[in-house]
């Protein structure tokens, strides 16, 4: 589901207000957070990248790590969105799982997962962050981690996993695993190789 935009208006004297669209604005930001990370990209490539002189930027999101947080939130809104649209294609537990992680897959390798990924890319310099970045960078990796103990979870309870499977472990290992996709793709590993990742993880399950 896109999220919605809307404009903004920049008050600026002399002459009549700057009106631009948000929506628009926050996914060229994206870009050069997932390219450059949160430290190395600057003002002036946001700017730039976005078309809004930095005077303007500072006006529409009073800085930096405001603008950020703003790209953060749009950008695991979205992901979250598309995650949930794949669940729902399945009905049963054993793919639904496989489902996503076949997504993460996809989203981590070709065009898009040169971009790197927002979460990950956060990750590595998370002790570095100022401290309400890396507040939302720990609640989109718990909330990744609580999705897939749900669907270890169910997928225990419904017969689709061994019964000794542990969720929350075996979650962790699969989060961990992810986070290894992510920066395989990032290097360019293709998704054909990596899709045999997934099957062997749906096989310690099963």
């Amino acid at each position: 589901m896109k999220s919605k935009s809307k404009l903004i208006r920049i008050s600026r004297a002399p002459g009549r207000p700057r009106e631009f669209d948000m929506g628009g604005v926050l996914d060229k930001a994206t870009s050069v957070f997932r390219k450059r990370g949160y430290h190395a990209a600057s003002i002036s490539e946001l700017s730039k990248a976005t078309g809004l002189t930095e005077g303007s930027l500072y006006k529409a999101f009073a800085g930096k790590e405001a603008l950020f947080i703003a790209v953060f939130d749009r950008y695991c809104a979205r992901r979250q969105d598309e995650l949930s649209g794949v669940l729902a294609r399945e009905s049963h537990s054993a793919a639904k799982l496989q489902a996503a992680l076949t997504y993460y897959v996809q989203s981590s390798t070709g065009a898009e997962g040169q971009l790197g990924c927002l979460i990950v890319g956060s990750v590595s310099a998370l002790d570095l962050l100022e401290v309400n970045v890396a507040s939302k960078v720990r609640e989109a990796l718990q909330r990744n981690e609580s999705t897939l103990v749900s669907l270890i979870e169910q997928g225990v309870a419904d017969g689709a996993f061994r019964e000794d499977i542990d969720p929350i472990a075996a979650a962790k290992l699969l989060w961990c695993t992810l986070m290894g996709i992510r920066v395989a793709g990032k290097a360019g590993v293709k998704g054909e190789e990596l899709g045999v990742v997934v099957e062997q993880a749906m096989r310690f399950l099963k």
